[in-house]
């Protein structure tokens, strides 16, 4: 792609996928927070409800309750969540997040290195090097649930950062796809 490309176009290409990779690195990383977030105290508050339902068990005037609140948080955390593969949610968008993170970091690199170097070879070399890691993280098949709010505000934050005109160009949606199960 860089061979057929004068200087001035492999800039702005590279703009545009550093664009669009930042913004994908953003919202995965938001979207990672909020999901890690709420599976940190979900998954607190039921082990706590569990052990005080446990430890009240052990009282002969609140066993049945304790029993119920013990086993009730148990079967949540070990049936009710897989079946909503809550975890794999979680691990996905921690997933996506890094491999984002990865894709900007190697394309912000290749801009410094075409600043400083005007050896096309390097440069094409690691071009692919970055897009052959765009291409793998492309071909996972994590099924991750969207918010197109949040994503319609990171496109105007990332546009507003790299100075680019309101609806330019529309950037890349988030590559999930709706649940099927």
């Amino acid at each position: 792609m860089i061979a057929n490309m004068n200087r001035d176009q492999f800039d702005v290409e590279l703009k545009e996928l550093i664009c669009v990779s930042d913004l994908h690195k953003r919202y995965y990383t938001i979207r990672s927070r909020q999901y890690c977030r709420v599976d940190y105290w979900m998954k607190c508050i039921l082990g706590m409800i569990g052990a005080f339902g446990a430890i009240i068990a052990a009282n002969d005037n609140y066993r049945i309750i304790g029993v119920l609140m013990a086993g009730g948080c148990a079967f949540v955390i070990g049936t009710v969540l897989p079946n909503f593969k809550w975890d794999a949610i979680v691990d996905g968008l921690k997933g996506e997040q890094e491999e984002w993170t990865r894709i900007y970091q190697g394309f912000e690199a290749l801009q410094r290195m075409a600043v400083m170097l005007n050896k096309d070879e390097i440069l094409t070399l690691k071009f692919e090097e970055v897009s052959a890691v765009k291409r793998a993280a492309a071909l996972n098949d994590r099924y991750l649930p969207e918010d197109d709010k949040l994503f319609k505000k990171i496109i105007g934050e990332v546009r507003d950062y790299w100075g680019l005109p309101p609806e330019e160009k529309k950037l890349d949606e988030p590559k999930t796809q709706p649940e099927n199960n």
